[in-house]
């Protein structure tokens, strides 16, 4: 008769306490792993986000560059005709607040000086004052063209005549 030997109690006990400390090894390996993997989808899903809103903001510049023009003609028409219809000025509101609620800003010129980050300067004007300092070099005395901001970034420069000396 042959027969096997079974192993002991301690033996089995120490075999099975291996096994479950490689079983847990392996647990704590596949949900790292599972950690890392989620963190990559989060990340892929942040940066699809930001390339979306990246291109959304393309996409609204070129609309609102193509629309300037119409509201020139708009602030030409105001110029040339004194007693504006009312619905011409509520059309020209309504235009100006779609296009600021889409991030365009206009480029404050009225008692600045020129900056060429902001600025485009068309004409430049001698200083005709009398005893003149010099202290209003590269002040805007008119703007030509309204100059905009879309999300802080410059859309068009503003159109200007400075004095200079």
């Amino acid at each position: 008769m042959n027969e096997e030997k079974l192993p002991t109690e301690p033996e089995t006990i120490q075999e099975l306490m291996k096994k479950i400390e490689n079983l847990e090894k392996e647990k704590n390996e596949y949900f790292e792993s599972l950690k890392r993997a989620k963190g990559d989808v989060l990340k892929i899903q942040r940066e699809f986000e930001e390339k979306f809103e990246a291109m959304k903001e393309i996409a609204n510049f070129d609309l609102i560059y193509h629309l300037l023009s119409v509201l020139d003609s708009f602030e030409l028409a105001f110029q040339k005709q004194k007693e504006i219809d009312q619905g011409f000025y509520l059309i020209y509101s309504q235009l100006k607040d779609i296009l600021e609620k889409y991030g365009l800003e206009e480029i404050e010129t009225e008692n600045k000086k020129f900056d060429p980050n902001f600025h485009e300067a068309i004409i430049s004007k001698k200083c005709e004052k009398e005893n003149c300092q010099g202290d209003d070099e590269g002040l805007i005395v008119e703007t030509l063209s309204k100059g905009y901001l879309y999300k802080g970034r410059v859309l068009r420069p503003a159109r200007v005549k400075i004095i200079n000396h």
